[in-house]
């Protein structure tokens, strides 16, 4: 039998084989470098709008924190009446008159500082109220901003378009750019064609309660949160004490939401 015919047979399914897999090979690489950029562009958006609604969830954080120390503190003060009024009615537990004297004016001093403290939270608390009273007032628009300039912790690749509504307490963050495609020739499209990466995401106050007890032990440590305290010193009666075991405190935490955005609308920018 005669093979020298034969030979070379095989070499155009091979280069069809090689041509079918470089093609399917290019338009992986191109719809990989399509996903990634649509991935990289969600990201930002999402970081932009997270970025603009914590500066008010920031602020809704720190008055409830407020609120958690004012009623720590009024709890100490109320303790620390009700000790004076025991050292009063019955001094028999002081064991001498100058004994109680000294416990009560131990105590006063504690109340006296308490007190001052608990002012210094008010005057806070009311400060705070301007900024934690709605509408997103700490400079969202702002937060949003710093996405376009400040390329170490945003991605400063995309053009960043912001809604910011008072009203429902949302931030809008649109974030896109257009990207080359892997040649464009390949795919039909003039030189220079480009493919639009666009992240669109909506940021609102999301709360999280909690209710929480300062008396109780931190599994952590080993001991309580906020300790009892004998501000008049040890070996005295527990009746002149503080405790926070029956404090329970209900407390509201913002942090940054995502709900689904509605359809964006032409205007955005896009570079």
């Amino acid at each position: 039998m005669n093979r020298e015919g034969e030979r070379g047979q095989t070499l155009p399914l091979w280069t069809l084989s090689i041509a079918a897999t470089l093609t399917l090979l290019f338009f992986m690489t191109n719809y990989t470098n399509t996903v990634r950029w649509q991935i990289r562009a969600q990201n930002a958006a999402d970081s932009a709008a997270a970025a603009g609604i914590s500066t008010d969830a920031n602020m809704y954080n720190e008055k409830t924190t407020l609120q958690f120390a004012a009623a720590v503190e009024e709890t100490r003060m109320r303790y620390l009446l009700q000790s004076m009024v025991n050292v009063v009615n019955d001094p028999s537990h002081c064991g001498s008159s100058s004994a109680c004297d000294a416990d009560y004016v131990k105590l006063l001093a504690a109340y006296n500082a308490a007190q001052a403290k608990y002012t210094q939270i008010v005057a806070s608390m009311t400060a705070a109220q301007t900024y934690a009273g709605g509408g997103l007032v700490n400079g969202a628009d702002k937060a949003v901003a710093l996405a376009s300039t400040s390329c170490a912790v945003f991605d400063c690749a995309f053009t960043y378009t912001t809604k910011i509504n008072g009203a429902s307490e949302s931030v809008d963050v649109i974030a896109c750019k257009k990207i080359p495609l892997l040649s464009p020739t390949l795919l039909g499209k003039a030189t220079g064609a480009t493919f639009t990466a666009i992240g669109h995401s909506l940021a609102v106050l999301s709360p999280i309660s909690e209710t929480f007890v300062p008396g109780n032990v931190n599994p952590s440590t080993g001991v309580a949160y906020q300790p009892d305290e004998s501000p008049a010193g040890v070996g005295v009666p527990t009746e002149y004490g503080v405790s926070f075991k029956s404090l329970s405190v209900n407390m509201t935490w913002y942090v940054a939401g995502s709900v689904r955005p509605a359809a964006a609308v032409a205007g955005y920018g896009c570079s």
